[in-house]
């Protein structure tokens, strides 16, 4: 039974969104310019919602020695740029904007795809201040 369920495992990899963009290690983007987000188009009908979010480069304990394990929090914000990407379109445009005033080497920013069962990212970015 275990055997027959490995297609399905890969046809689901093979789905993966394929993101063009090279952001390299650390990198910081300027405010009220253009970022353009850029996947592999699919041949697909579906559609995706993208989300920008927001959280610290260095979380904060929240709880420490309170429980076995600790918590952070991220103070993660997020902004829904689009309901409804289309697959096929290949490419989305943000105007880069702070979210809540958050720049410098303090806050990462990143998009977010979310489509049935699965969430994808391409690399993480700072906001110059």
């Amino acid at each position: 039974m275990k055997l027959l369920a490995i297609p399905a495992l890969l046809a689901g990899v093979a789905q993966a969104i394929q993101f063009l963009n090279d952001i390299p290690v650390g990198a910081y983007y300027d405010p009220g310019t253009e970022f353009v987000l850029e996947w592999k188009p699919e041949d697909r009908t579906d559609t995706f919602q993208l989300t920008i979010t927001s959280f610290l480069t260095d979380p904060i304990l929240v709880n420490p020695g309170q429980s076995q394990f600790p918590v952070y929090d991220f103070k993660e914000m997020d902004i829904v740029l689009d309901e409804a990407v289309k697959f096929s379109e290949g490419s989305f445009t943000w105007l880069v904007e702070p979210i809540d005033g958050r720049t410098g080497g303090d806050y990462y920013y990143s998009f977010r795809v979310a489509y049935e069962t699965t969430t994808e990212s391409p690399r993480a970015f700072h906001l110059q201040e």
